[in-house]
């Protein structure tokens, strides 16, 4: 069959725009040849571009030393996510649509990681670049805590928990400072309650409170601060994440990525329920329970 006659397209009832996208359609391997010579149409695929939710971490307007204005985007990135990049490039262009101001993006990564993507991101065919998207990219261990500590911004000390030098004694004299500040009490306790949050691992966490909690003051704010109650559920919920991955790696070996990205997603019952049925459970029985297919 030519390809004049081939093609699913129905030939539509009206509308120049859709006889025209007909037509094209429907003479897909000529219309190619004009406009792409070496590629060979395979499929018709949706025209439709799904409108996702999208909310970036933070978009601020800012000005160059010139008097030139642009949007600066900030992602944080407590855990490595592969797919930041080609986010960021989609982010930039929605911003661009929506405002019409020059964007840069910074993407910062909060804790260690032996590796984090890289910029540009680069959608390419063969030799041919269709986009690329570069951003800035901040690794916040690699910055020496001194650079915070000796800002009067105090709201930013908390960071101090991220950076190159930090040690359980540093973040207790960065605690002390945070208690002494000129600010409400709640702003202090949940200041105090961040820079406890943001330790690298449940367990450090523990041993900070311990050792804050020492200090009246520094424990009465932290017992009035709802975000040090966040993060010690947030850490047990981890805890029982990784205890989770350890028992099914022992039952069923090596995991395959979308179940480790699954179970990593599980709230607590069925994290509960995973580890219950453990010993009767079959990998497919497994896969069910995590919503895969």
């Amino acid at each position: 069959m030519s390809s004049s006659q081939s093609g699913p397209s129905s030939r539509p009832r009206s509308g120049y725009d859709q006889t025209l996208k007909w037509m094209l359609t429907r003479a897909h391997d000529g219309f190619l040849a004009l406009i792409a010579p070496g590629l060979k149409w395979q499929a018709e695929r949706s025209p439709e571009i799904p409108a996702v939710a999208r909310q970036a971490d933070l978009v601020w307007e800012v000005e160059q030393r010139d008097g030139k204005r642009g949007l600066l985007h900030i992602e944080l990135q407590l855990k490595v996510e592969d797919d930041i990049g080609e986010r960021l490039a989609e982010y930039a262009i929605r911003l661009w649509r929506r405002d019409h101001l020059p964007v840069r993006s910074v993407v910062i990564f909060l804790r260690k990681s032996q590796t984090t993507p890289s910029s540009p991101f680069v959608i390419a065919w063969e030799q041919q670049e269709s986009l690329r998207y570069t951003f800035d990219v901040v690794r916040l261990w690699e910055i020496p805590q001194e650079r915070v500590l000796a800002t009067p911004e105090y709201t930013l000390w908390p960071l101090a928990s991220l950076m190159a030098g930090v040690t359980a004694a540093t973040t207790v004299r960065v605690a002390e400072r945070l208690a002494a500040a000129p600010a409400p009490r709640q702003e202090r306790g949940d200041l105090i309650g961040l820079l406890v949050g943001l330790a690298a691992t449940p367990a450090s966490r523990r041993i900070l409170l311990e050792r804050l909690r020492r200090n009246p003051m520094i424990d009465e704010l932290l017992r009035e601060s709802g975000i040090i109650q966040e993060f010690i559920e947030q850490g047990r919920l981890e805890g029982e994440r990784d205890f989770a991955l350890v028992a099914l790696e022992g039952r069923f070996g090596p995991l395959s990525e979308d179940v480790r990205a699954a179970v990593a997603a599980a709230d607590e019952a069925v994290l509960r329920e995973l580890v219950a049925r453990l010993t009767t459970d079959s990998l497919e029985q497994l896969r069910a329970r995590l919503g895969l297919v």
